[in-house]
């Protein structure tokens, strides 16, 4: 047996088997679409030159929108600016002219044009004092303090004595 280059001799005895067979890789549908449109693709040396001047022109439209863009939305600012000068101005007079319409001036003369007239302070009687215990708790008076027991006697001895004058008086 001949050694070949890159594999080793077999030893004597020994079946010679074949290296396992690699499978051929295939290319897939996307690379063989790909690659199809990529040889139809080709463009020479003018396509080339169309299509930087189309990018060219592309991105000067693109510049020019957006400069148009930045120009309007700069000119609606300026007239929102010129509005909101406009509006403290006139918040501040209308300030003014409520500071004015509360004067006393302001007011008596209204008064006056609306038929009021001042009256004189009008005078107050006066009473004796009243004696009132400004310490004195508030509510209800107090409840009687009598232990329940002798509450409970009491009650029991008026009882006794009521019957006891009962009894009494039907004799």
């Amino acid at each position: 047996m001949i050694a070949q280059p890159g594999h080793a001799a077999a030893p004597a005895g020994t079946r010679h088997t074949a290296p396992p067979r690699r499978r051929r890789r295939t290319r897939g549908f996307v690379q063989v679409a790909s690659a199809t449109a990529a040889e139809r693709l080709r463009l020479n040396a003018f396509g080339h030159a169309y299509m930087l001047v189309g990018a060219v022109v592309a991105a000067i439209l693109v510049y020019l929108v957006l400069a148009a863009q930045v120009t309007q939305s700069s000119y609606e600012i300026a007239q929102l600016q010129d509005q909101q000068r406009q509006l403290i101005a006139e918040q501040d007079q209308l300030r003014y002219q409520e500071a004015t319409l509360h004067a006393p001036a302001q007011v008596a003369q209204q008064a006056a044009q609306g038929g009021m007239q001042r009256v004189p302070p009008s005078t107050y009687l006066s009473l004796p004092p009243v004696a009132i215990d400004l310490t004195a708790p508030i509510g209800a008076p107090p409840t009687d303090s009598t232990p329940l027991w002798a509450q409970a006697l009491a009650a029991f001895i008026t009882k006794i004595g009521v019957a006891r004058d009962a009894m009494a008086a039907s004799k």
